[in-house]
């Protein structure tokens, strides 16, 4: 293996040492699908099949496995809070087109619980157990609905017309954030270290549905003045985005008051590191600066980065040195390697841009992560075989080889 700048050679950690970071996000549901030699491969309901599942993320070179808590508001575990598993007309868990998947997928029926299982199996075996929670509700407005969503309209956000969005609530109501804040205690219960929070799976969220009462009554009293009717105004942005950061904060002193050092990321696309107020605001509703500013996230997670097909890895170092500078410490900083391509940016197109296969594009963004200072990788996501064997195995090979990649702690 070529040497890399910074690389350490070592039998083990050493005192004030952390591993490179490889946190891969996992959809159990995405390998309901997954076929092996013809078969159906995962049975995702199962324990021995969750175990099958992280073998095949592990392949990657992961160390922190972020294992999703939902669907959009549809938990993936034995829910209290939400808990609609018995309640068959309330389980609104279909395709677009209405067919059914695979039966009626009862994860809250699943013995042992789903979460709290791989999670301790994770920490077995020395690795980061997590969660990665969506910041969604609704999936694009059309399905997942959660039974807790479906009780309580009067919480329902609204567009400037007044149209609600059912299902979908709003963390400007104290109860709705409640809500929320319960649902975190379930997932703090199943003895996660990492709590991944997703603001790019927004479900298609954005400012132009915080037209709530005491959104609308707290513009009113500040300002004197009725809501801009264009909901991308950026004083209107800034104030919708108050909510979220204050989500967020409550989040913090959540975790922090379980008496454990758990970790809160945050995932955000496409991140400008040079402007004040970046376009993506107008999706997320959150300023990422302020939470790192605040203290109030241990990780900022680079969902999708910004770089130019015409000079995509020169491009991209200069963007991850951008952020590592917008991201001071003792915030950790982790940068993108994609297999999913949505929206862009993920591996298949810089090999449209390059020519490369996917083991070399994940190779050249690794190195560019380490050499820019980040603090490791996320992958999104673990699905089976999006990450080519090839690619597993190179990945493997360069996190936790002979030469492990380690950072020195802050």
């Amino acid at each position: 293996m070529r040497a890399w700048t910074g690389m350490v050679l070592i039998a083990g950690l050493a005192w004030g040492q952390e591993r490179f970071e490889v946190a891969g996000w996992v959809d159990s549901f995405d390998f309901a699908r997954s076929r092996v030699d013809g078969e159906l491969h995962y049975d995702i309901e199962t324990g021995e099949g969750s175990l099958r599942i992280l073998a095949h993320v592990l392949e990657t070179g992961t160390n922190t496995v972020l294992w999703r808590n939902c669907g959009g508001a549809t938990m993936r575990y034995d829910s209290r809070e939400d808990s609609h598993h018995q309640d068959a007309p309330k389980d609104k868990r279909r395709l677009p087109d209405n067919r059914e998947i695979y039966g009626w997928l009862r994860f809250g029926d699943m013995r042992p619980d789903a979460l709290q299982h791989i999670i301790g199996v994770c920490h077995e075996r020395e690795l980061r157990g997590g969660v990665h929670w969506p910041f969604e509700e609704n999936h694009w407005s059309s399905w997942t609905y959660g039974g807790w969503n479906l009780d309580h309209p009067q919480f329902w956000v609204r567009d400037a017309g007044g149209t609600p969005w059912c299902g979908r609530t709003s963390v400007a109501y104290p109860e709705v954030l409640e809500h929320k804040l319960r649902l975190l205690d379930e997932l703090i219960e199943r003895g996660m270290d990492t709590l991944f929070i997703d603001t790019w799976r927004s479900g298609g969220w954005s400012p132009a549905w915080e037209y709530v009462p005491p959104v609308v009554e707290a513009w009113r009293a500040r300002t004197g003045q009725e809501p801009p009717a264009n909901p991308r105004d950026p004083a209107w942005c800034r104030h919708v985005a108050g909510y979220t950061t204050a989500f967020f904060r409550a989040v913090r002193q959540r975790l922090d008051a379980s008496g454990r050092p758990i970790r809160l990321y945050v995932g955000v696309s496409r991140p400008d590191p040079e402007q004040e107020v970046d376009d993506p605001l107008l999706q997320r509703g959150v300023d990422w600066r302020e939470l790192v500013r605040e203290g109030i996230v241990d990780t900022l997670v680079v969902n999708i980065a910004k770089w130019d097909a015409k000079r995509p890895f020169a491009s991209t170092q200069e963007y991850y040195a951008a952020m590592r500078r917008a991201v001071p410490r003792p915030c950790r900083l982790l940068c993108p390697v994609r297999a999913y391509d949505y929206d862009g940016g993920g591996m298949p197109s810089y090999a449209k841009a390059t020519g490369l296969k996917q083991h070399e594009i994940a190779e050249r963004l690794i190195r560019l992560a380490w050499d820019c200072g980040a603090d490791g990788i996320s992958l999104e996501c673990v699905d089976h075989d999006n990450y080519r064997p090839e690619t597993r195995r190179v990945m493997a090979e360069l996190v936790h080889g002979p030469c492990r990649l380690v950072r020195e702690r802050e």
